[in-house]
């Protein structure tokens, strides 16, 4: 598994509370889902997911920021939300609280980006769902670039993944999680161009179909 460099991640800080209190809140949800973790290939992925990464899925459903909590429940996890998610002082908040970083989708929002990069070189994980909204379609089209630039600013991998939607809450949930794509191996530029950009996000896009073609 790929492993990145990056600054000493704390085990406890009282800036991020918050954040683990709501982890021991949600442990129930280890039970409610019974996640399987399955690589591509349909075997058991064993794997921990070491240093900053950011986890790149499909968007199905409101509960896919839980789910990929507790795909990944040994490690803090932050997340992106849209502005429209965090109206309201108290809710944005708590959603702060928790780990979210506003950013408005309709525009290059630059100081999430900055926050972003940040907590990546800390070492921690970021959750994006590249997508740009909910998508009930299981063939991923489109993706947005942001997450590409986002990865090669903070040197860090994107790990595909993909949430596999369930009949039924109760039912037991799957997420499928592909190889570290580490938007360096294809881009030897120190200035990359928007083509650049484009064939990595293309690449990613390729490999997040991939993860959702396990059946």
């Amino acid at each position: 598994m790929m492993q990145t460099k990056s600054k000493q991640r704390k085990q406890f800080t009282w800036q991020r509370v918050a954040m683990d209190i709501a982890r021991v809140v949600c442990t129930p949800l280890l039970l409610v889902y019974r996640m399987k973790r399955l690589t591509p290939e349909g075997k058991k992925y064993t794997h921990h997911i070491q240093g900053g990464a950011i986890l790149a899925a499909n968007h199905s459903s409101f509960a896919d920021p839980f789910l990929l909590g507790v795909a990944v429940w040994y490690r803090r996890l932050y997340f992106l939300a849209a502005e429209i998610v965090m109206q309201g002082k108290l809710r944005c908040l708590l959603l702060k609280g928790v780990g979210a970083i506003k950013i408005d989708r309709n525009a290059a929002d630059i100081e999430a980006m900055h926050k972003s990069v940040d907590i990546l070189k800390h070492g921690y994980l970021l959750s994006i769902f590249p997508q740009g909204g909910i998508s009930e379609s299981e063939q991923i089209e489109t993706l947005k670039s942001g997450v590409v630039l986002i990865a090669l600013q903070a040197g860090v991998p994107i790990i595909p993944m993909h949430v596999v939607p369930a009949e039924h809450w109760y039912s037991r949930r799957t997420v499928v999680i592909g190889d570290p794509l580490d938007p360096k191996a294809y881009i030897q530029k120190k200035f990359p161009t928007t083509t650049d950009i484009e064939q990595v996000t293309h690449k990613l896009m390729e490999e997040m179909n991939r993860c959702a073609a396990l059946k």
